[in-house]
């Protein structure tokens, strides 16, 4: 069996999981607006229990109904909440899973300024950075209340059917994480101070009230970050003498993150500047002064990441959040020995975002998460003929969803690969290739009719007699009208990415001699079938059609990953964005994230402003107060503006009794739109 260790039981106390594969818990908010499980929440739990894991962590359940965590977030408060959590627990123990609830109560992260018009508590005076609102200090006497409501709500996990629970007191927040950080904790009582014993007071009278309530044979996991990775915050080695304390007060198991909140949750949703792992250091550490289980978590992409870092002895377990999201199979794909099958996680942080933007979770790269009740791939009742042109993203999983219902598919692409603009992402954005690599994987795997350098025109249309045709051919790509923009050393976003695909024709190659044009072309064209995202950012190291300082017309999110792609190969570049906001289309979290990356790479940032003209040398732009400016350019890059190209749509409608348009060319949507789309039509057909 491949992955022996990662596949091999263990106990927590006296919860015995059949592998090492633990899913963290993740905020959905799937509940209801009274704090209860869903059928939605039921159908995503189900999913995921099915795919073989060995221990499912639910997400926070509140210990006190007056003060939840989000809108639909869940709750433990009162008896009522008992029958209901027991259908979770009977769903995961019919597919083979443990579970326990994540039992916190909000304290300074509380909406109860929202709900109940009264402010969160913590340790001192915090401000909660995601709802804008400060909470006051839990005095003395509440404490010993609090306290039995942790212990209640653990009387009703176990009462629900639970196999054990988690106590969070990790990241800086909450109530108990919160108390434990010398970053929030400014009490000057017995449950404060500089040293941890005050600090870490809360926690440990809480985990002996829950044990004594519980009894011992009740598993208790303790989250806990290693390291808070922030100025004055809480180091390893104090974490260390922590868990120490709670062993000897009863814990059974630790969860080991890192990091502390903030508005966007940074280092606690790590994006791609994390290295994979991050929190591996930490758990080993932990695991050192302890003799109970480790579970580490953090960028843990791959079952072959995570049988190393088990065979090496950092942790007991391995728990994993968005890569559940990507795709619930990942225990049973990685068992089975189909680890290349596994729909990874790109890190793009759309589920954070969507939780900001859309208040619940959603995934990029999987449609069907958190819509599992939308997206069951039930067998089709008749069997269509479906033409599907355009082998991007949203192509291409129309066409592997239809193959899965037991359509005829045929798919249909003008260029000679699959991938569409994915290859460019992948190439610009490392993050992005798993995903560019797992589409055509699957449909090559499939059923599917695949043709590729193939124009898709009327006449091949009516040869196939589709029942159903599917339009995915991709955006229009329109450029402002510049002054100069017909210079050698312009290039449309458009151009560049033909040139780097090796799909650009001879008149495209202006950075080479006019002689020599069509050589390069050709010698483009005959590499290009080999390429791959990775090979293609090892040879952009050694040459790039473009000089040293380059100008950006435009900053959507294709242009800023272009632009901190051209920085990291020592281009010093520059943007001019006729927007207040770049990247408007992604959310707070990736937005600010990918600031922080340009920042650090030298990349300046213009905003409101016009590019009037391009010189040799220079560019001259409008700032917003009707100044004219220069600055100093090499090269420039008009990305241009995606817009819709429904033309394609609008000729086929009378060639089959149904035609649908999905993906870029009803609009620019990003991988998700893509993603989501294409299960839609997929699933409807």
């Amino acid at each position: 069996m491949p992955f022996e260790t990662l596949f091999s039981p263990i106990s927590i106390g006296s919860m015995a999981l059949a592998n090492r594969v633990v899913m963290s818990p993740m905020t959905t908010n799937y509940g209801t607006a009274g704090q209860e499980p869903s059928e939605r929440l039921l159908a995503y739990l189900q999913a995921r229990a099915e795919g073989g894991v060995g221990l499912i962590t639910l997400e926070v359940c509140s210990v006190a109904l007056d003060h939840r965590y989000q809108p639909h977030s869940l709750s433990l408060a009162e008896d009522r909440f008992i029958p209901l959590h027991r259908e979770i627990t009977a769903l995961a123990h019919r597919c083979g899973a443990k579970i326990q609830p994540q039992i916190t109560h909000p304290g300074p992260e509380s909406l109860a300024p929202f709900y109940e018009d009264k402010p969160g508590f913590g340790p001192s005076v915090n401000v909660n950075p995601g709802a804008f609102q400060a909470s006051r200090p839990l005095e003395l006497e509440e404490i010993p209340a609090v306290i039995e409501q942790y212990a209640a709500a653990a009387v009703r996990a176990k009462a629900a059917g639970y196999d054990g629970m988690e106590l969070h007191a990790a990241h800086v927040y909450m109530l108990l994480g919160s108390f434990l950080s010398p970053l929030r904790n400014a009490r000057t009582d017995a449950y404060g101070g500089k040293r941890l014993a005050g600090r870490a007071r809360l926690l440990l009278e809480t985990l002996a009230a829950v044990r004594a309530a519980v009894g011992p044979d009740f598993p208790v996991t303790i989250s806990l970050s290693g390291y808070e990775r922030s100025p004055g915050g809480r180091e390893i080695n104090e974490s260390q003498a922590l868990a120490q304390l709670l062993v000897a007060a009863g814990a059974d198991a630790f969860r080991v993150s890192g990091g502390s909140t903030d508005g966007l949750v940074s280092q606690m949703v790590m994006g791609s500047d994390y290295p994979d792992g991050a929190n591996v250091t930490a758990a080993r550490a932990i695991k050192q002064v302890v003799d109970v289980p480790v579970i580490v978590v953090g960028r843990i992409h791959t079952p072959e990441q995570a049988e190393r870092i088990l065979q090496q002895g950092s942790a007991d377990l391995v728990a994993m959040g968005r890569p559940f999201l990507a795709d619930p199979q990942w225990p049973a794909k990685a068992r089975a020995g189909r680890a290349l099958d596994i729909r990874r996680c790109i890190s793009c942080e759309n589920c954070i975002d969507s939780m900001i933007t859309e208040l619940n979770l959603g995934c990029a790269v999987n449609a069907a998460a958190g819509r599992e009740l939308d997206c069951q791939l039930t067998p089709a009742t008749r069997r269509k003929r479906v033409v599907i042109v355009g082998a991007g993203p949203a192509g291409m999983e129309a066409a592997r969803v239809a193959d899965l219902r037991g359509h005829s598919v045929t798919l249909l692409e003008r260029q000679g690969r699959l991938g569409g603009s994915l290859l460019m992402a992948a190439t610009v954005h490392a993050d992005n290739e798993p995903f560019y690599q797992w589409l055509p994987r699957q449909l090559r795997a499939s059923g599917v009719d695949i043709r590729l350098g193939v124009e898709a025109t009327p006449t091949l249309l009516r040869s196939l007699d589709p029942d159903a045709i599917v339009v995915a051919s991709g955006a229009e790509v329109r450029t402002p009208p510049i002054a100069g923009a017909g210079q050698a050393h312009v290039y449309s976003g458009a151009q560049l990415r033909r040139i780097v695909e090796g799909r650009a024709s001879a008149a495209e190659f202006t950075m080479v001699p006019a002689a020599v044009r069509g050589i390069a072309a050709r010698c483009a064209r005959a590499a290009s079938r080999h390429l791959t995202p990775a090979l293609l950012r090892r040879c952009s190291r050694l040459w790039l059609p473009l000089g040293r300082r380059v100008v950006i017309v435009g900053a959507d999110l294709a242009a800023i990953e272009l632009a901190e792609f051209l920085a990291r190969r020592g281009r010093l570049v520059s943007m001019l964005e006729p927007r207040k906001r770049i990247a408007a289309e992604i959310g707070p979290k990736r937005r600010a994230e990918h600031m922080d990356r340009l920042d650090r790479l030298g990349v300046s940032i213009n905003t409101e402003v016009t590019c009037e003209a391009i010189q040799a040398g220079a560019v001259s732009y409008r700032t917003a107060q009707g100044r004219l400016r220069t600055m100093a350019a090499d090269s420039v890059i008009v990305a241009g503006e995606p817009v819709a190209a429904t033309g394609l749509y609008e000729r086929v409608q009378e060639l089959a009794p149904e035609v649908y348009a999905i993906g870029d060319c009803t609009g620019l949507g990003l991988i998700r739109k893509a993603t989501q789309e294409g299960m839609r039509i997929g699933s409807a057909l």
